[in-house]
């Protein structure tokens, strides 16, 4: 036998809203509300922005963006305020760094460039401390140091070794240094047989400078500063 449900009229009226429950302390506060929405607002535009680099782009050579040399360094800053991949090229007879938003695109640049004998010969006469021939035996490790003209501390990675963040590796102390790791330290760097790379911002991001030449120098000569590093080995780069 079935029941039926008595709602008792007592309940029926209690389950009526009344007028003065709309005014609860349940009520959002528009002021509030119109905050956080803004706030909501401007996280949501921003979620498709690139993350700024904690350092700016400050290249000591011509740079070349989309095949142009420009000298509009503001404008790159500005427009790709994001990562930044770097290689050195020889364009139109100048030894200039060419500057890509896509890694890969790098990468590719980079390769055509290994063997191009101009930019060798613009390394040698403009910047390097001394190149090395494909025929003549290079370290496997990256030497870098913390003095112009490899003088100084040694900063060592062996092949397929990387520091993701610079200020979490000492350096020995010595008159007139303040900052006693090596992130921003990096001041000359000794040729490798391996391909490395320089990372302006820690976690290997910021502006990444790829070297892929058998030539010493100071860092100063493209301008780059290092918070993290890699030596990439027999390993293919992946950024």
């Amino acid at each position: 036998m079935a029941h039926s449900s008595v709602i008792h009229p007592d309940a029926q009226a209690d389950a009526i809203i009344r007028p003065e429950a709309i005014m609860s302390s349940h009520t959002p506060d528009l002021q509030k509300s119109s905050t956080l929405s803004e706030e909501f607002h401007i996280e949501w535009v921003r979620r498709a922005e690139p993350a700024r680099r904690q350092h700016p782009f400050t290249p000591a050579l011509p740079v070349v963006i989309d095949g142009e040399l420009t000298e509009d360094i503001e404008r790159i800053n500005l427009e790709y305020p994001g990562d930044l991949y770097i290689t050195p090229v020889a364009h139109k007879s100048t030894l200039a760094l060419a500057t890509f938003v896509d890694s890969k695109a790098m990468l590719k640049r980079a390769r055509e460039m290994t063997y191009d004998p101009e930019l060798r010969q613009l390394l040698r006469d403009h910047v390097a401390l001394g190149c090395l021939d494909d025929s003549d035996p290079v370290k496997l490790v990256l030497d870098c140091r913390d003095r112009k003209d490899l003088h100084g501390n040694i900063l060592r990675l062996f092949p397929e070794a990387m520091i993701p963040d610079l200020s979490q590796r000492q350096r020995p102390n010595a008159v007139g240094i303040f900052n006693l790791t090596w992130d921003n330290a990096i001041r000359s760097v000794d040729a490798c047989a391996y391909p490395y790379s320089v990372s302006s911002d820690r976690n290997f991001s910021g502006v990444t400078h790829f070297i892929n030449f058998r030539c010493s120098f100071n860092a100063t000569s493209f301008g780059y500063t290092a918070s993290s590093i890699r030596n990439w080995g027999t390993l293919p780069p992946e950024f």
